[in-house]
C-alpha cells in the first residue's frame, strides 16, 4: 500500500500540514521539525503526488522550452542555458520540438491539455511558420525566442542578428582583402538567414559591392549538404578575394572539408566563415572565423522573463536583444591583401 502524507506526519509527529510545508516551503518551518519529517519522508520512502500538489497550489513549477529542432549544438546550447536557469529559480524544465510541417498548433494544444504547466518558451525561426496564432491564442503565460509574433503584447528575446554579421562582412572587406562573397544560408525562410543575408547585402552595397543572386544558396544548416554543394562548385568559386560565408558553423565544416578533400587550400585559395562559434569552429582545420552567437544566455534569458511573467502576468512586456561577438580565427585569411 503506498505510504500516504498522513503516514509522515503520523511518524514525525506533527499534523499533516507541517508536512505539506516542509514539502513545499521548507524554509516557513524550524530546522529541528523540518528535519524530523525529512527523516520520516526519507524512512517511510514518501513521493508526494505532483499531479495533487500541483492541482493544490495552481501551479507545477515545470515549464516547457519548444524549439524548431533538436538537432545540433546551437539548440543544446539554449536547453542548457535554459535549463541552469529554471532549476537556479525552482523550476523544473520540459523540451519539446516541431518541424517545419507542423504547424505547431496541436503540440501547444497537447501541452496545455495534458501537461501540468506553468508556461512556456517557444522559438520561432521560419518567417512562414504558423505556431504563432496558436501561440497567441494560448491560455499560458509564454516568451518568444529568436522572433516575435503579431498579436497580443508579449515578452521576447532576440539575437541582433543583423549586428553580428555586419560586424563579420566589415572584417572581411576591411582586414581580409575579400571583394566576392558566396553566400551558404540555411532555408530561404528562416529568420536567422534572412537577417543574415541582408545585413551582409548592406555591407557590401555600402562598399560598393554586391552579392547577386547567383552566388546565394539556400541549405539546410547541415554539414553534408554544404559539402556536396561546395564539392560541385569549389573550383569556381575559389578565388584570394573571395570568401564564403556560412550562415553557421556546421556547414562551414562541410564547406572545408570538400575544400581538404579537393586541394583547395583555406584561406589562401579562398576563405570561409561561419556563424553561432559553436565547438565545430575550433575543431576544423584551419579554425573557423565566426560570430559568437550567446545562445546559451538566450535561453537563460527566455526562462528568466518566463518565471517573472509567472509571477507577475500583469506587467509591462520584456524585450531582450543580445548582441553576438565576432570571433576571429585562421579560415577568414586576415591581412590577405597584404600578402600580395
Amino acid at each position: 500500500m503506498p505510504v500516504s502524507i498522513e503516514d509522515v506526519a503520523k511518524l514525525a509527529k506533527v499534523s499533516i500540514s507541517t508536512v505539506s510545508r516542509v514539502i513545499n516551503r521548507r524554509e516557513l518551518v524550524n530546522e529541528q521539525t523540518r528535519a524530523r519529517v525529512e527523516s520520516a519522508i526519507q524512512e517511510l520512502g514518501y513521493r508526494p503526488n505532483a499531479f495533487a500538489r500541483g492541482l493544490m497550489l495552481r501551479r507545477s513549477e515545470i515549464v516547457a522550452l519548444v524549439l524548431p529542432d533538436l538537432h545540433g549544438e546551437f539548440y543544446l546550447e539554449i536547453i542548457r542555458g535554459a535549463n541552469l536557469k529554471a532549476r537556479a529559480l525552482g523550476y523544473n524544465l520540459v523540451v519539446s520540438s516541431f518541424n517545419g510541417s507542423d504547424d505547431g498548433g496541436s503540440l501547444l494544444y497537447a501541452l496545455e491539455q495534458r501537461a501540468l504547466l506553468d508556461g512556456l518558451a517557444v522559438m520561432i525561426s521560419d518567417a512562414g511558420a504558423h505556431i504563432g496564432p496558436a501561440l497567441a491564442a494560448s491560455r499560458l503565460p509564454f516568451v518568444v525566442l529568436d522572433d516575435e509574433i503579431e498579436g497580443p503584447a508579449h515578452d521576447s528575446v532576440i539575437i541582433n542578428q543583423a549586428c553580428g554579421a555586419a560586424t563579420l562582412m566589415r572584417h572581411l572587406l576591411t582586414n581580409c582583402g575579400v571583394r566576392r562573397v558566396i553566400f551558404v544560408g540555411g532555408p530561404a525562410t528562416n529568420t536567422d538567414t534572412q537577417a543574415r543575408l541582408t545585413s551582409c547585402r548592406e555591407v557590401l552595397k555600402a562598399a560598393g559591392l554586391a552579392l547577386p543572386s547567383s552566388s546565394v544558396y539556400h541549405l539546410d544548416y547541415l554539414y553534408e549538404t554544404a559539402y556536396v554543394l561546395a564539392s560541385k562548385h569549389l573550383p569556381e568559386w575559389r578565388g584570394r578575394d573571395a570568401c564564403i560565408v556560412a550562415a553557421n558553423d556546421e556547414m562551414a565544416a562541410g564547406i572545408v572539408a570538400a575544400a581538404n578533400s579537393l586541394g583547395v587550400e583555406i584561406p589562401n585559395d579562398i576563405a570561409v566563415v561561419g556563424f553561432d562559434d559553436t565547438r565545430i569552429a575550433r575543431m576544423t582545420r584551419p579554425p573557423l572565423t565566426t560570430v559568437r552567437v550567446p545562445t546559451s544566455a538566450m535561453g537563460a534569458s527566455a526562462i528568466e522573463i518566463l518565471c517573472q511573467r509567472i509571477a507577475e502576468p500583469q506587467r509591462p512586456p520584456t524585450r531582450i536583444s543580445l548582441d553576438p561577438e565576432l570571433v576571429v580565427r585562421e579560415s577568414c585569411g586576415g591581412n590577405r591583401s597584404e600578402k600580395r
